[in-house]
């Protein structure tokens, strides 16, 4: 046990994940797939088909974009097999999971969160980049679920307005490749990477917290740009403006005065002509 942790916890460029855990996130995302087609009323074929898409749809998207690494799904014939199994379980005995609804959204959290693990652990592992291997996390993570959506006929849930979940798989797998990217231990990684995941789509869900389908920002941004122009033109044009009203204010006080001075002269000179003696002929 103390090997297998050092094993784990260990500081290598490929973060290991134990075949148990790499197992039940794909017999999780299978099982969700399945009673998603018992929902549908689909056939035992439908059943088995949805649930592999379901459980393996994500990675083999990631497996295709990422040429030469090899595809997960033909690599593990065992666990095809029981993944077969499971669904022909949920098929028949469907009853048993309608009181276990708790336990099953738990358990489509976790496989979310160790889908979107795989798919950036595996993208850093070959040096993908950070972009492609957050990129890679996501579609891993959705992939299989979109895939089933679109096999049935119906809008992809990740692209309809709902609860945290391509976001919560984008989110988690941001956290893997950033804490990678800085020297983390890449098992630290992967575990907040899953705890990301998780309570993201718990948080979604108590919180109502929902990814909007409509949204128009053009309003906002016409708003801001006409406040913004009223506020460069009161900076730059009326200011000056207001500095060309001012110097004609002044030059019409300076006309004004000099207009003042002009009738004060005019009278005085009269004054000092009748002082004189030159009185108009009617008052003399």
């Amino acid at each position: 046990m103390e090997a297998w942790l050092q094993g784990i916890f260990a500081d290598t460029p490929v973060l290991t994940v134990p075949w148990s855990i790499d197992y039940f996130s794909v017999i999780a995302g299978v099982l969700t797939g399945a009673l998603f087609a018992c929902d549908r009323k689909l056939d035992i074929i439908g059943t088995v088909v949805c649930g592999l898409i379901t459980g393996y749809g994500g990675g083999v998207l990631r497996d295709t974009l990422m040429q030469g690494t090899g595809v997960y799904f033909t690599s593990h014939p065992d666990l095809i097999v029981t993944c077969i199994l499971i669904c022909a379980f949920v098929f028949y005995f469907r009853g048993v999971f309608k009181h276990l609804e708790a336990t099953v959204f738990l358990a489509d959290a976790l496989s979310v969160g160790l889908f979107a693990l795989a798919g950036a652990s595996k993208a850093v592992a070959f040096e993908q980049g950070m972009v492609l291997s957050v990129i890679m996390g996501g579609i891993t993570a959705v992939g299989g679920g979109a895939i089933r959506d679109i096999c049935v006929g119906e809008v992809p849930g990740v692209f309809q307005r709902s609860n945290y979940y391509a976001v919560a798989g984008l989110g988690g797998a941001a956290v893997y490749v950033v804490l990678a990217r800085f020297g983390c231990p890449l098992a630290l990684a992967g575990i907040a990477c899953v705890f990301a995941v998780v309570a993201l789509r718990y948080w979604s869900v108590y919180f109502d917290w929902r990814t909007t389908s409509e949204a128009d920002l053009t309003p906002r941004v016409a708003r801001g740009l006409h406040c913004a122009g009223e506020v460069l033109s009161g900076l730059f044009l009326h200011g000056g403006d207001s500095e060309r009203h001012q110097r004609h204010a002044g030059a019409r006080i300076a006309r004004g005065a000099n207009r003042d001075d002009e009738a004060c002269g005019g009278a005085s000179g009269s004054g000092g002509d009748a002082a004189n003696g030159d009185w108009p002929a009617n008052m003399r």
